[in-house]
């Protein structure tokens, strides 16, 4: 049992550094890799969680380019921020894992990139709410970068999250998010009018 054990260990190393290893050389080779940072705001269709509105920063995502505009979205959000006395308060922490097929309609090498997603997230029990738990959601989503530098971007997303009726610890709510992406190779970018 020892031997084999020892054994499913080694294997999983293994695989582990041939991720690592893939991930490393497409984000040197490629310019398809980027991260981004940025804080969001939820607006519920009513106010059976305590309240319609929801402050969470950070919001973490990860994006990996595939082919003829389209993308893979992976994102965290945390209520990384309490109260703030006058300013803001949440009923609840809101934290998602979200996932998503992003299209930017073929416009990737552009300075500003628009694009839609469809995707899913697992959003945690609202502890304004008893008895709640994890909810999973159907999303739909549009968005825009505006790259200002060769690394630098601002980024803007609205998503729509649909709660199924059978979960009844969540309810349907936009998210709105704005912040900063950052790509991990130098991008082209465009000459803008005034440039010229």
């Amino acid at each position: 049992t020892l031997d084999r054990s020892s054994a499913a260990s080694d294997v999983y190393k293994r695989q582990i550094l041939l991720f690592s290893s893939i991930l490393a050389k497409s984000q040197n080779y490629d310019n398809k890799w980027v991260a981004g940072i940025s804080g969001s705001s939820v607006i519920f269709q009513d106010n059976s969680l305590g309240s319609r509105y929801n402050t969470q920063a950070p919001k973490i995502n990860i994006n990996r380019y595939l082919f003829y505009g389209f993308s893979l979205d992976g994102a965290v959000t945390l209520s990384g921020i309490g109260d703030i006395d006058g300013l803001l308060s949440n009923s609840f922490s809101y934290n998602s894992l979200d996932g998503y097929l992003r299209y930017d309609f073929n416009l990737s090498d552009n300075n500003l990139v628009p694009f839609i997603a469809i995707g899913a997230s697992f959003i945690g029990a609202p502890s304004s709410r008893p008895n709640s738990n994890p909810t999973s959601t159907f999303n739909t989503s549009i968005g825009g970068t505006l790259w200002v530098t060769n690394h630098w971007g601002i980024n803007a997303q609205m998503t729509y999250k649909v709660s199924p009726q059978e979960f009844r610890s969540m309810v349907n709510h936009k998210q709105l998010t704005g912040g900063l992406v950052y790509s991990f190779r130098p991008r082209i970018l465009v000459r803008r009018l005034w440039n010229r």
